[in-house]
């Protein structure tokens, strides 16, 4: 699994996932939504700037997992941990039974 952190998330690649892609949509998509920061060595898509440096440049346009999602292998998770947000569905939970 090949992943890099952004400001407020994490990137997840599943390289094996990747195999035989020929849409390579995720590069495409960051190239043209986001600040084209994805590019593809070997046949699988990699930072193209070092992994510090996505942290600050990245746009968190989420469009490299849309893309990969719809034109490409579903390859892309994007993770956006949200602070309390497990504590805040307990509660809910345990109010509306």
């Amino acid at each position: 699994m090949y992943t890099f952190e952004f400001r407020t998330g994490r990137v997840s690649i599943d390289h094996a996932k990747c195999d035989g892609c020929t849409s390579f949509a995720c590069v495409k998509a960051c190239s043209l939504y986001g600040s084209g920061i994805l590019a593809m060595e070997k046949g699988t898509p990699v930072l193209a700037i070092p992994a510090e440096d996505a942290k600050r440049r990245c746009t968190e346009c989420l469009a490299c997992e849309m893309s990969c999602h719809l034109h490409g292998q579903d390859a892309i998770t994007i993770s956006l941990p949200i602070a309390g947000l497990d504590e805040y569905r307990r509660t809910v939970h345990v109010h509306s039974a």
